[in-house]
């Protein structure tokens, strides 16, 4: 029905009714708030507010401690048993990889039959490549990398292993297609295996970095002690309007609280420091040390495979010596020699010598003298794998001591800190019913 007068019309009904409405909500919430105030401006009002303060205070913590302490224990423990383990194995698939494509071809660089213990060693190496590749395989991580590496190792390595079995049977027999075998069996293991095993390697090295980040960063040890400060303040607070308005110094089961946070604050920083210098020791001495040596190894092991293939080309190769010289560049520039040890020196004039005269043309010369440069190579080897396990060792120890200084605090933090909530109540609750 259409009404000329517009405040008569149901819709102007319809609007008037929203500001009562209104009205009695806030009607409702001024009820409340007043009567929030007036009990405010007595004593037994203000002894609840506090005793509610001083719980959520105390829950605060024990959810901030909590979460730290339980970051830092997941963290560590993936860092322990997971990441680290699972780089290792990267490392030893990229090393071994890397080590065979060098052992076979210093082993057949002479022609005929190589040597028992070249074989021995080519034959161990892809042993512990298919060793790591399994663990890798079994372990790997969430990465979308992880998969598509894994497979092209997998898929790849048997045709390499086939390529150089096709290879020694033809050098054996004195046939010069075994040099393009070997030189193919090469192109395969540099060109799309060892990219693929480097690939693996990074995803597991993120991976740990992670890790660290988490176990030794501060941003958890600053909220702790943030919370730690807030809680300790509001309980000292409450306790001096205690004593001023009981005229009595101590409020025994608040000092009590007190003493139990302090005790339990104070156990969680220390643990949560010790537990972060520990696995940064664990990082810079152990994981970091592998890392770094395992880096020179396979360094050395390329050279060492550069300067027997350029042989067994008989000097036709420019490729090979050219990665030789790069790689010895990034040795000495690096700092990656120094951790080879001072028989680096000598394998340099030992390789100088070999590249001298297959340049001038004597290859027989340059053949005969290969050797010592493989010997010398095999050494240092056998003293960065002696420093890795070393290095390994001391991650292991420095580990296990950043995860047993969290030991006890997960079940600590939280049973202490109800205690200390309780006694807190119990406290505030006797000065509470004296005023009924």
């Amino acid at each position: 029905m259409w009404i000329s007068n517009p405040d008569l019309s149901l819709e102007g009904i319809g609007i008037a009714a929203s500001p009562t409405s209104a009205r009695r909500r806030s009607s409702r919430a001024g009820v409340a708030l007043g009567w929030v105030r007036e009990r405010l401006t007595t004593t037994p009002g203000r002894l609840v507010l506090a005793s509610v303060l001083v719980v959520l205070a105390a829950a605060s913590f024990g959810v901030v401690a909590t979460g730290a302490e339980q970051s830092r224990a997941r963290a560590v423990t993936a860092a322990r048993t997971g990441t680290e383990p699972l780089l290792v194995q990267a490392v030893n698939l990229y090393t071994s990889l890397s080590d065979a494509n060098a052992t076979v071809a210093t082993g057949l660089l002479a022609g005929g039959l190589e040597p028992a213990a070249k074989r021995a060693r080519y034959t161990h190496d892809l042993l512990v490549a298919s060793q790591s590749l399994t663990a890798l395989t079994s372990e790997a991580g969430t990465s979308a990398r992880a998969p598509a590496a894994l497979a092209t190792v997998a898929d790849e390595l048997p045709v390499y292993s086939g390529v150089v079995e096709t290879a020694r049977a033809n050098n054996r027999q004195g046939f010069p297609v075994g040099a393009a075998y070997l030189r193919q069996a090469a192109a395969v293991m540099t060109g799309t295996i060892l990219p693929a095993a480097d690939q693996l390697y990074r995803t597991e090295a993120e991976r740990l970095q992670s890790d660290y980040r988490t176990g030794t960063g501060s941003g958890s040890l600053i909220a702790l002690v943030a919370a730690i400060a807030v809680a300790l303040a509001l309980l000292l607070l409450t306790q001096v309007y205690l004593a001023r308005i009981t005229r009595r110094i101590l409020n025994l089961p608040m000092v009590l609280a007190t003493v139990a946070l302090v005790a339990v604050s104070a156990w969680a920083v220390i643990a949560l420091v010790s537990e972060q210098n520990a696995l940064a020791t664990a990082q810079r001495e152990g994981s970091d040390s592998v890392e770094l040596l395992s880096a020179a190894n396979v360094l050395l092991s390329r050279a060492q495979g550069d300067l027997s293939l350029a042989l067994v080309n008989r000097g036709t190769d420019v490729t090979d010596p050219e990665d030789f010289a790069t790689v010895m560049r990034v040795l000495q520039a690096s700092g990656l020699a120094g951790r080879l040890g001072p028989g680096f020196v000598s394998y340099r004039a030992a390789a100088s010598r070999v590249q001298s005269l297959e340049n001038a043309g004597e290859l027989i010369p340059a053949i005969q003298a290969a050797p010592a440069a493989s010997t010398i190579s095999d050494r240092l080897t056998s003293l960065a794998n002696a420093r890795i396990a070393a290095a390994q060792h001391r991650f292991t120890s420095s580990a296990a001591d950043a995860s047993s200084a969290l030991s006890g605090l997960a079940l600590a933090i939280p049973l202490i800190t109800t205690l200390a909530a309780a006694l807190s109540l119990l406290g505030l609750r006797q000065r509470i019913n004296e005023y009924r």
